[in-house]
Parts: structure tokens; C-alpha cells; sequence
């Protein structure tokens, strides 16, 4: 899997289907069966390759979309699954889509970074390129835009959702937005009803049993639930519980089927439903009263916390929430909302909540089980959104967004002087996994507290907690080539730091602005980036003085801004005087003083002076081998700069001996599609003939021409330099 998919919510692997069998949906299923597979001597009309299922929240688009699947899988073909509930998931999923259809990370990189043809582009050529069938699977779209091309809309099928040009392939889409218009008339619209009485009465059979009473007085609860299949969930689940622990007398405790029933009426009649969304019909107000029994049922079993923790969860981003480290029992403790709850009394709520269905727990496998963010609970969509929406939630809005980002606090750098003992530094590799998982939740509550009126006005503590945690979540996008993701996430933070009336010049919102111009910088907009770094620098230098850490960094930005522009001149004289300051600021073992001096080597190399550039990459490796892994992928390419140095002054069998090393280690196998271990077997190819292994060079420089010529194209310089050494070799 690729950096970028790995975090939670990023998986493109279909969740694990229920125990229980999907009710009520077989039509639809062979439907978009058919769809896939044309039945012999048919053929599929094009509108077919595209199906759309819409309909309210929690009515089981998913389910359905998860059983067509499950199906599909099981004769063969590849699944993806794609989170579509913000632009970030959508497009970390389909770049693992790419990599999975053997497209090399670097030119996932290029892509991503905007250097190269878009990524819409290049993942639809390979899977219309595909010889084996597939099925694409956008989940939750309810922003068709984030489906669309840039200023587009979906409609006109050249954003990521599209109609396949091969007949291996099928796209299919759940959504809440039933509208032709949105989706174009060459999709397919299917309506996800609710399901039918007798349908809806074996779900409750399916979770309840007969315990609570006959089929027919499951058909009376089941109609009562107008068939909404997350209702019926609720209630299935409450009854089970019931009757499992039967506490209380007859009068207390309900347990059967027309109990849950009357108990509903009894609910409306007093006006207990208090949902104030205009947006969900009389259909899902079943589901706040069943929810509503339920945290009432745990209230009754001294578990009064339930309803607040449920709360606050829908407080957090839409995603996967890492439980461990976020739900910090003593920072809950110290919160009216919550109250005093041990780590035994939380683990018992959220148990709980999951055994009435209204959150699932879950392991995130890709991690090791003892991580500190494996553990998550997820709440549904539809639960999550009512819960939000809740009167008793909106009247106590500003303290729920106090005590999110008093949980998140945890996460916030506390030495930046000794970055590599962070637990949650967004720049360290080894980090990044749990930024997969605590991005998209973090990410949620930022900008919720952003949104939230008066509040970030009137909670300065608050607002630097906020905006020092939308500085970690920016560097984590940039540092796992996102910039896109940066971008956009950014320019909202920015928005609401004007509109909330902050000084741009304010230390916190410059670092933010910083990191913007990293975005720009890594996508290529260097005039852009140059002239946003040339405001910031003498804001920051009036601010904290010129040789401050956070002034040497945009110095530095700016410096390769202007090596990427080919005025090495000007970048080394910068260069040269930021190194300087970070050895006086830094030290020079720190892990910015070695990315200053590895990009002044970098002007050197382009300037022709190898030897000075093979002093300075000597001393860089010697540090970085005493604080990092040999096999780090920045140490291997500091190791094969420097090999370059030696090859061009004429120390070719030391060259030659260090390349095999480098290529030989686990990272380089791995990232064998990377440009720099491109770029190393190209020196290892140079290497060969300079000692006259001249048939071994052939075979390697072949193999760069190739890679360099899917991944750069054959105009790139790169490319062309490599073509030339292989007809030179070959005697052409």
C-alpha cells in the first residue's frame, strides 16, 4: 500500500461484511450483477457501466453496494473501495488504485505533485488499460463535487467518477443525492428504498430473535420503523440486549416487540423526537427515538456516560476515531460534560455503544496492534449527523469543541528542539502511520472549531490550539506528497483566519502561510511560492529575528524555490548564510541543518565544483549515520550524490562497490521505482562502464531507459541523457 492510503478511512479494501445476510435487496443486487457481467449473447448498454444507489442515510446503500462486492470479488474480480466523504480519501484511495495497477511510486509522485499529466488522467488510462475486470466503488458521496473535474461538474464525466471505455470495468456510486442532473444521463439511477414489511420484520428476527415475540408483532414494530434499515438495526439490537440481561420488572424493562413499539408511540406523543435538521424526513425520526431508548436503557445500568461520549464522538471529524490516545480518561474526567470515568468505566461505555449498534470498534490491520491509534470507533454516518445535530448538542456547542481540542492537545509538538522524540511529528517517516489515522478526524474538528461563530474569537487558547494542530495536519499532507490535500486544506484555514480578523502577520497564522507556500513550492507554482516566502521572511524576522528557526526555514524554502528556477548563483550565496545561522541556532547534527546543507550540495552539484560538493555530502552522511538507519531513504540518497562526486573524479571502483551496496538494502528494493534509486542505477550503470563491466551497464541502463520513459516521458532530459549512454554502450 502506499504512504499516502494507509491511513485510516484510506483503505480501498471493502469492509468485512455483517454476520447477519442483507435483507431485501436481491433484486437490485442481480441488477448490477447483470450490469457487470452481460449475460452470454447481451451486450451491456453504455449507461450500464456507471450505476448510482441513492437514498437516505442509513437505508443501505452500502450494505447493498458491500453484497455486490462481496459477489463480484468471489468470481474474481478486483475491488476497490473508495471513501468518498472528503476530497483527501478520494484521492489517497486512488492513488493506491495506481499503485495497484503497477503504476511505479514515483510516478505517483510527479503526478500528485502536479508535475506530470493530472492524476485523474493517468488512473483512468491504466484502468481502462486493464485486462482484468473490475469494480471501482465510490462510498458516501453525498458532495458529487468532490467526484468532479476542477471548476466542473460530475455530470460531464472527466473528474474521478466516469464511465469506463472498457467493458472489464463498473463504477458504482452510494450516495443521498438522487438526482439525474448531478450524475449524468449515461449513469444508471437505482432508489434504495426502505425495506418492505416482511423484509423489514426478518432483520429484527435476524438480530432479535423470537424472544421478543411473534413474526407478526415484528411485522407491527417494523412497520412502526417504516422499514429503515439503521432503525430496525437499533432496535434489534436493544431487544437482543434486553431480553440477554433481562433487568428490571415487566413494567420497567422492555423486552418484547410490541413494548418497543408502544414505547415509540408513547415518545412522540410527548414530543421527545427533537432532530431539527430539515434535511431528514419523518422516515429517520425513528431512529433518534431508538438511539434515545437505548442510551436510556445504559443510563438505567449506571452507565449515564454513554449519551456525552457519544456526544463527543460526533464532535470529531467524520472518520475512524483512535480511542486510545484521544480519549484521554483524565482529560474527560476534568469536563462537566463527561464527568469522572476511569479507563474500566470508558472501556464499558464504548462496549456498550457497540453492542447497541450505535458505534463499531474495530482494529486497523495495517498497524501493529500495540500502536497507540490502531484501536478505533466509528460511529455511522447517518448516528453521527443526528447526534451533531441534536438541540442538547448545538445549545452546548462551544463545550464540546473545548474539550475535542483539549483531547487533540496531545498531539501538539512540545520540544521543537528535539524533533525525533515527538511521538506525533508529522516530518518523522515513522510517524506517519499514525498521522494515516489521526488526520482525517483531527482534520474534521479544526475546522469545525473554525466554523463555530464566535467561538474562535472568544477562546484564545483555543484558537492557538487550533491552529498549531492545522500546522502539524498541513506538514503531515506535504510530507507524504499531498500537497493538493495542503492546499485546499490550508486556504480554508487562512479564509477563516481573515474572517475571524486575525493579523496575517501573526506568528501562528505565518506558519500556516508557510506551509502554503511549501504546497506551492512542491507543485511546481514557484513564481507563486516566491513571492508569498518574500512577504513572509520580514514578517517573521520583525516578529523573532532573522536567525529564529521558523525565519531559517522560509529562507530556506525560499532558497530552493530559486534553485528550482536554475539561479543556482543566488540559491548557494542564501544557502551558504542559512547553513551558517542553523549551525548557530541548530547545531550542526540537527535535522533542518542537514536539509539546508544537502540542498546547498545540491546548487554545488549543479555547478559543476564535485569535489566541494563530495566534502560537504561526506560530512552530511557521517551525521545522519550516527542519528539515523543506514538504509533511510534520505541517507541513501545522500550516499549516492556523493558516489555521483566520486565517479566524476575518477574514483569509479569505490563508486561502483558503495551503488551495489545501496541498491542491495530492503529500501531501495522497495522504492526501486523511486527517481532517486532510478537515478542511483543510472550512476550504478556509469559506474559499470567506467570499470569496463560493460555488458552488466547495458542491462541496467536499459532498464532506467524504460522506467524513465513511463514515469518522465521520452523528451524529459533524464530520459534522453540515459537514451544517449545506452546507444553509446551498444555502439549506436
Amino acid at each position: 500500500m502506499t504512504g499516502s492510503a494507509q491511513d485510516a478511512g484510506f483503505s480501498i479494501t471493502p469492509p468485512r461484511p455483517g454476520r447477519l445476510p442483507l435483507r431485501g435487496r436481491d433484486a437490485l443486487v442481480e441488477t448490477i450483477l447483470r450490469a457487470a457481467e452481460p449475460p452470454a449473447g447481451t451486450t451491456r448498454a453504455p449507461e450500464e457501466s456507471a450505476q448510482i444507489l441513492w437514498g437516505l442515510g442509513g437505508c443501505g446503500k452500502s450494505a447493498t453496494a458491500l453484497e455486490v462486492a462481496r459477489r463480484l470479488e468471489a468470481r474474481g474480480r478486483r475491488v476497490w473501495w473508495i471513501s468518498a466523504k472528503d476530497s483527501a480519501r478520494v484521492s489517497a484511495g486512488m492513488r493506491e488504485v495506481a499503485g495497484q495497477l503497477q503504476a511505479p511510486e514515483s510516478q505517483l509522485d510527479l503526478a500528485w505533485a502536479g508535475k506530470t499529466r493530472s492524476p485523474v488522467e493517468l488512473v483512468w488510462a491504466l484502468l481502462n488499460e486493464s485486462d482484468r475486470p473490475w469494480l471501482l466503488i465510490f462510498d458516501n458521496a453525498d458532495e458529487p463535487s468532490l467526484l468532479a473535474p476542477l471548476d466542473g461538474r460530475v455530470a460531464e464525466g472527466t473528474g474521478w467518477f466516469r464511465q469506463p471505455r472498457t467493458r472489464n470495468g463498473l463504477v458504482l456510486v452510494t450516495t443521498r443525492d438522487g438526482r439525474q442532473e448531478t450524475w449524468g444521463d449515461w449513469s444508471t439511477m437505482h432508489p434504495v428504498k426502505e425495506l418492505s414489511p416482511p423484509d423489514a420484520a426478518q432483520v429484527l428476527i435476524d438480530l432479535a430473535g423470537d424472544a421478543p415475540g411473534t413474526p407478526a408483532q415484528a411485522t407491527g414494530l417494523a412497520t412502526r420503523l417504516k422499514g429503515h434499515p439503521l432503525a430496525l438495526r437499533g432496535a434489534g439490537t436493544y431487544l437482543a440486549e434486553a431480553n440477554r440481561i433481562p433487568v428490571g420488572g415487566a413494567g420497567v424493562s422492555i423486552r418484547t416487540y410490541d413494548g418497543y413499539r408502544e414505547a415509540l408511540d408513547r415518545r412522540s406523543a410527548a414530543g421527545t423526537t427533537r432532530t431539527v435538521s430539515q434535511a431528514f424526513d419523518r422516515a429517520v425520526r425513528p431512529v433518534v427515538q431508538s438511539w434515545e431508548m437505548s442510551l436510556d436503557l445504559l443510563a438505567g445500568r449506571e452507565l449515564a456516560q454513554a449519551r456525552p461520549v457519544l456526544r463527543l464522538l460526533a464532535s470529531l471529524g467524520d472518520a475512524p476515531i483512535p480511542y486510545q490516545i484521544l480519549l484521554d480518561p483524565a482529560r474527560l474526567s476534568a469536563s462537566r460534560l463527561i464527568g469522572e470515568i476511569g479507563e474500566d468505566r470508558l472501556r464499558e461505555v464504548l462496549r456498550s455503544l457497540a453492542d447497541f449498534a450505535l458505534v463499531d470498534l474495530g482494529v486497523i490491520e495495517s498497524l501493529p496492534v500495540r500502536s497507540p491509534v490502531a484501536h478505533v470507533v466509528t460511529l455511522h454516518p447517518l448516528v453521527r449527523e443526528l447526534v451533531h445535530d441534536h438541540p442538547d448538542v448545538i445549545a452546548d456547542r462551544a463545550a464540546y469543541h473545548e474539550l475535542v481540542l483539549t483531547l487533540l492537545d496531545v498531539l501538539r509538538l512540545r520540544d521543537p528542539d528535539r524533533p525525533r522524540e515527538e511521538e506525533f511529528d508529522p516530518d518523522e517517516p515513522d510517524k506517519w502511520a499514525s498521522w494515516h489515522v489521526l488526520a482525517p478526524p483531527t482534520t474534521g474538528a479544526v475546522l469545525a472549531f473554525f466554523d463555530a461563530g464566535e467561538l474562535p474569537r472568544t477562546e484564545p487558547e483555543l484558537l492557538t490550539t487550533a491552529l498549531d494542530l492545522a500546522r502539524l495536519i498541513a506538514r503531515y499532507l506535504l510530507a507524504v506528497s499531498l500537497p493538493g490535500q495542503a492546499e485546499i486544506f490550508l486556504e480554508r484555514c487562512l479564509a477563516a483566519c481573515r474572517r475571524i480578523g486575525l493579523d496575517m502577520r501573526e506568528r501562528a497564522v505565518l506558519s500556516l502561510r508557510h506551509e502554503r507556500s511549501r504546497a506551492a513550492l512542491e507543485q511546481g507554482q514557484l513564481t507563486w511560492a516566491e513571492k508569498e516566502l518574500r512577504e513572509i521572511i520580514p514578517a517573521r524576522e520583525a516578529l523573532l529575528g532573522r536567525e529564529h528557526r521558523n525565519t531559517l526555514a522560509s529562507r530556506h524554502k525560499l532558497a530552493r524555490t530559486i534553485l528550482e528556477q536554475g539561479r543556482w548563483a543566488d540559491a548557494e550565496q542564501e544557502l551558504r548564510d542559512i547553513v551558517r545561522a542553523e549551525f548557530r541556532v541548530r547545531g550542526p547534527e540537527d535535522r533542518d541543518t542537514m536539509t539546508a546543507r544537502h540542498s546547498l550540495a545540491d546548487a554545488v552539484v549543479a555547478q559543476g565544483r564535485y569535489a566541494e560538493a563530495r566534502a560537504e555530502l561526506t560530512e552530511i552522511l557521517e551525521i545522519r549515520l550516527r542519528h539515523w538507519a543506514p538504509d533511510h531513504l534520505q541517507t541513501l540518497t545522500v550516499r549516492h550524490t556523493l558516489d555521483r562526486c566520486r565517479l566524476l573524479e575518477g574514483q569509479a571502483a569505490e563508486a561502483l562497490a558503495d551503488l551495489r551496496a545501496i541498491l542491495a538494502t530492503d529500501t531501495a528494493k522497495r522504492e526501486v521505482q523511486h527517481l532517486g534509486m532510478i537515478n542511483a542505477r543510472h550512476t550504478l550503470a556509469e559506474a559499470l562502464i567506467a570499470t569496463g563491466e560493460r555488458v552488466e551497464a547495458e542491462k541496467v541502463l536499459a532498464a532506467v531507459v524504460a522506467d524513465r520513459r513511463r514515469i518522465l516521458g521520452d523528451d524529459h532530459p533524464e530520459t534522453v541523457r540515459a537514451e544517449a549512454g545506452l546507444r553509446q554502450l551498444q555502439g549506436g
